[in-house]
């Protein structure tokens, strides 16, 4: 009897042992491209982090720049260089309160406070409380009491109020000792203003007498709440960072949280690294407060990876501010590197899961989920680069609606923030840097860059009408200033707001004499129009403000950026008539 034949035992499992490995393989392959996904991510949005992160520290850099800088023309306002000061200022009390009035009109926030003494140990000061009230502080002997004056305008008579029961004596003051041994502009150490419950720092430089010899120290106080604010507003991720910092770890502003707080005494006492109780703060001050002890130049901010045993990695930016007169801060922007990668880590996993789990349709889906994500990764790459290389107006090709497309649009939002004048929507001064930085840098091979002509515009009538009619409707006349010009324009022209009534606009490849003088005509005539979007004023009111225009055509007036800036403002002025210079 013949046997059947038995089917081969192990078919099935010989048809499983080929396929097995090619099932791994795919897998593999998955996991390779998430892993290759992510490194290409990570290394992405750390560069374009640190780009961001570098140019808030920048931005806070300018905007200590700012707020500390208007102190010198106040000081300038309420005692001109070269100008003869009375040993004696009984006889002339009211020149004197007209000239602090002006110097505490020039910027109210934050010089609102100018004060004046001198070697006999006479005093005057005054505080400007509203914009139509101030407080004068006047002693006229040195065994005086300082009595308090209200003052309702700059020629206004004052009006005593009281006398203070101690003795002031502005001999004995810190600022009046430092400025008397200084030949220029001294800043003196930040306090507390326990009054106002404010940080503080002053300003202070020495007036001599026709013969040489010290009269007095003019002075003014700079509040820095300011800056805490802004620094408050800064937007960064869940747990990052940004703070001033001085040598001694005294904080000037920081993120989320006042520069000055109540100790369980009851006392002030300023906020700082130590006390702060911030593991990120604390772990960054002690990692870069050696750079207080170095000669790093402060031109540009700095970049750095931090290793902290408890925070693990911490991306910095710093910028040092420092004046030479003894301020030395430094402003940080700090976040932790995990934050950075929360939505590639996000990522890898799903790559991953759909690696394992779904394997040949996730080798499908993966492979082209990878070349869109790679192709958006090398676009967004592109876009930062050019960016960091100057060229702001880059466009950023990516249509997502995930985390990558959230980050372009971030980039893209904050790129616009960083670089866009609020008011006007024109460039900003920082805007105007990189421009100018990529229209001056020539090709290789070429000695110079393609030839265009900038234009200095000053608004001739513009302080005349903010004191008028009021600030928002100088706001409202820059904005229409700004549309008019632009209409004029090409669109690859270029019209930036340097600050106050001041633009300047870059004609693109313009350097024909005939064509610049046509161009600066339709400005003038566009300018010297009546403006049409001011309120509240009377009916048939006619305001105009016209402007005084100044040029540099690059590369025939100059071939750097500065220069070509400072040649057109000289043209400017020599083009300013001289009843509003």
């Amino acid at each position: 009897m013949t046997t059947p034949p038995q089917p081969i035992r192990g078919a099935s499992s010989l048809k499983l042992s080929l396929i097995l490995p090619f099932i791994a393989l795919i897998a593999l392959l998955t996991s390779a491209l998430g892993m290759l996904w992510y490194w290409t991510g990570s290394n992405t949005v750390s560069a374009l982090s640190e780009q961001v992160m570098e140019e808030k520290a920048e931005r806070i850099a300018l905007i200590v720049d700012r707020h500390l800088h208007s102190s010198s023309a106040v000081l300038e306002a309420a005692f001109p260089s070269g100008q003869p000061v009375h040993s004696d200022i009984s006889e002339h009390v009211q020149s004197l309160v007209s000239r602090l009035w002006m110097a505490t009109s020039l910027h109210t926030q934050p010089n609102d406070y100018v004060y004046y003494g001198n070697v006999a140990g006479q005093g005057i000061a005054l505080k400007r409380q509203q914009p139509a009230l101030g407080q004068l502080r006047l002693k006229t002997l040195a065994s005086d009491h300082r009595s308090y004056f209200k003052v309702t305008g700059i020629h206004a008579k004052p009006v005593y109020e009281y006398t203070e029961s101690t003795l002031f004596d502005p001999r004995q003051r810190p600022w009046f000792k430092l400025a008397a041994e200084s030949t220029g502009s001294i800043w003196t150490p930040v306090y507390i203003d326990f009054s106002a419950q404010d940080l503080v720092l002053t300003r202070a430089r020495r007036i001599l007498s026709p013969h040489g010899k010290l009269e007095g120290v003019v002075a003014a106080d700079i509040s820095l709440k300011a800056l805490n604010d802004f620094v408050d507003q800064l937007h960064l991720s869940k747990h990052g960072r940004a703070f001033i910092i001085e040598a001694d770890g005294a904080l000037i502003a920081a993120t989320g949280m006042p520069n000055i707080h109540l100790r369980p005494d009851g006392k002030m006492e300023r906020m700082s690294a130590a006390n702060s109780r911030d593991p990120l703060i604390q772990a960054v001050y002690e990692k870069i407060q050696d750079v207080f002890h170095t000669t790093a130049p402060d031109d540009a901010p700095r970049t750095a990876l931090l290793e902290d045993a408890a925070l693990h990695k911490i991306r910095i930016a710093y910028r040092r501010l420092s004046n030479g007169a003894g301020q030395d801060w430094i402003a940080v922007v700090a976040v932790p590197h995990k934050d950075m990668l929360a939505g590639v880590y996000r990522h890898m996993m799903l790559v991953g899961g759909l690696g394992l789990l779904a394997l040949i349709v996730a080798v499908f889906i993966g492979t082209r989920i990878f070349g869109a994500v790679a192709n958006d990764t090398r676009s967004l790459t592109r876009a930062v680069r050019r960016v960091g290389q100057g060229e702001i107006d880059t466009p950023i090709e990516v249509q997502r609606r995930d985390e990558i497309g959230e980050l372009a649009h971030n980039f893209h939002r904050m790129r616009h923030s960083l670089f866009t004048d609020p008011l006007t929507g024109a460039s900003n001064r920082s805007a105007l840097q990189h421009i100018l930085s990529t229209l001056t840098r020539p090709l290789p091979g070429q000695q110079h860059a393609a030839p265009f002509t900038l234009l200095f515009v000053d608004l001739d009538r513009f302080k005349p009408l903010n004191d008028r009619w009021g600030h928002d409707n100088g706001d409202l006349a820059l904005a229409e200033v700004t549309l008019r010009m632009r209409n004029l324009l090409r669109p690859d022209d270029v019209v930036a707001r340097l600050g106050g009534d001041e633009f300047v606009i870059i004609l693109r490849g313009v350097s024909d004499e005939e064509q610049i003088q046509a161009v600066r005509l339709k400005i003038d005539l566009a300018l010297q129009e009546p403006l049409v979007t001011l309120q509240g004023l009377p009916e048939g009111e006619v305001v105009t403000v016209g402007a005084s225009i100044g040029q540099a055509i690059y590369p025939h007036d100059a071939q750097d950026a500065q220069v070509l800036l400072k040649m057109a403002d000289q043209d400017m002025y020599r083009n300013k008539g001289p009843s509003v210079r």
